[in-house]
């Protein structure tokens, strides 16, 4: 179908059943619906004020015409292809033996009379509300072919903003919908953010340009919503190991940063609790927005938050997992420093390692080294000076953060190249 739309007295044309063609002239601007805007009718035609210049033209052509109402009065016939309309009148235009079905309607007689719109609490009221309205839309009426009546679909558009949870973060939306008259009350969910809700249309009154709304007063939010997530804080030693990329799993002691990420500022209220799931009663509960906990001790916990609005009457939780490995310790037994980047410190690799001491001995210095950090290592010096290559002895002793005892002794080859 093509539709062409013009203002004052130029034409615009519609094709329709059977390609035949109709022109509209006269001030104002109209708007023609055919196909699946209207039911069992050829087209229907909508003014913006009808005056007496205001004509509804087959363009085809044809010996004679024959305009009725849907009545049978005969509006013209004989060689006039145009004739004037009324609102609320269907028009039946005989040519070439065809019949064509016309309905007329003067928009302007059935404003949209828009009072108020009222925010009231839904059947949850943390997760839906309603939108109550109070005003008249009267209806579009139009007859088919055979003298059915229908009614124009009347849209209008609701729209207000909002806060939306994407990519890890909270970021500003604007929302919309469309409501299809008869409008009484409106449901939708809850928003995150206090808001104004604003109701305009319908789609009609838009295209003439005297679209009318209604706003709403400023709705409190009292719906929260939040995403705890959590980060490892990562440790610099090289030889521990046990860290599982993008989890919450590694070795402890296990220092996590915990982030809410809450919708703000509706979300006031904030509990968080932490306990190993075993234990479920035996919990740590904090109320930061945001905090940093270490896991000192192997096992499973859960995370658990709670936040809530300042209404105190919309609680929403989640959680997250951690798991903090078992313990181990391995020692190598040879290590070269050389100054490569490659095996230049004797350290051990290790998970989960609380307490810690090594010692390190050698048959022509005694004690050569001493440390409580698993973590840091031996570069084969004494005193600042380079430890000749030989045998080295080593005594540890450790717990795991899952209380394991480790007690271990043995030796350790030094290599320097010649």
């Amino acid at each position: 179908m093509i539709k062409r739309v013009v203002v004052g007295f130029v034409l615009f044309f519609i094709t329709i059943a059977v390609f035949a063609q109709f022109a509209v002239s006269g001030t104002g601007k109209c708007i023609p619906l055919n196909g699946n805007a209207v039911k069992n009718i050829d087209a229907v035609f909508l003014f913006n004020g009808i005056t007496s210049d205001n004509q509804i033209q087959f363009t085809g052509s044809a010996p004679d015409y024959l305009w009725q109402k849907y009545d049978g009065t005969v509006v013209s016939s004989g060689s006039a292809s145009a004739i004037s309309v009324e609102d609320g009148t269907g028009y039946i235009l005989t040519a070439n033996g065809v019949s064509y079905y016309i309905w007329v309607i003067d928009y302007s007689k059935y404003p949209v009379a828009m009072q108020s719109l009222i925010p009231v609490e839904g059947s949850d009221k943390c997760s839906n509300i309603a939108l109550n309205f109070r005003g008249t839309i009267p209806d579009l009426i139009y007859r088919d072919k055979n003298n059915s009546i229908h009614k124009l679909s009347r849209e209008f558009k609701l729209s207000y903003d909002d806060m939306q949870y994407s990519s890890g973060q909270w970021s500003a939306t604007t929302r919309s919908q469309t409501v299809t008259a008869s409008v009484s009350s409106i449901p939708l969910e809850a928003p995150y953010k206090d808001t104004f809700f604003t109701l305009s249309g319908d789609q009609y009154a838009a295209i003439f340009g005297m679209e009318s709304s209604v706003s709403s007063d400023n709705y409190k939010a009292i719906r929260v919503e939040c995403h705890p997530e959590g980060r490892i804080v990562e440790r610099d030693a090289a030889n521990e190991s046990g860290r599982k990329i993008n989890t919450l799993e590694g070795s402890g002691p296990l220092n996590v940063a915990l982030k809410s990420n809450a919708n703000l500022p509706v979300t006031q209220f904030y509990e968080w609790k932490i306990y190993n799931v075993d234990k479920p009663n035996n919990y740590l509960r904090y109320t930061d927005t945001d905090l940093r906990y270490t896991f000192n001790e192997t096992g499973s916990y859960k995370v658990m938050l709670t936040v809530n609005s300042n209404a105190n009457v919309c609680p929403y939780s989640d959680s997250l997992n951690v798991l903090v490995s078992t313990s181990f310790i391995n020692v190598p037994n040879v290590f070269t420093p050389n100054g490569d980047g490659k095996n230049d410190q004797f350290r051990v690799s290790y998970r989960s390692i609380g307490d810690y001491k090594i010692l390190l001995y050698s048959s022509w210095a005694g004690r050569v080294y001493t440390s409580t950090d698993p973590a840091q290592g031996w570069d084969g010096r004494v005193g600042g000076r380079l430890a000749p290559p030989g045998v080295y002895y080593y005594l540890i002793t450790a717990t795991g953060t899952d209380g394991k005892k480790f007690k271990l002794k043995g030796n350790v080859n030094l290599l320097r190249s010649k």
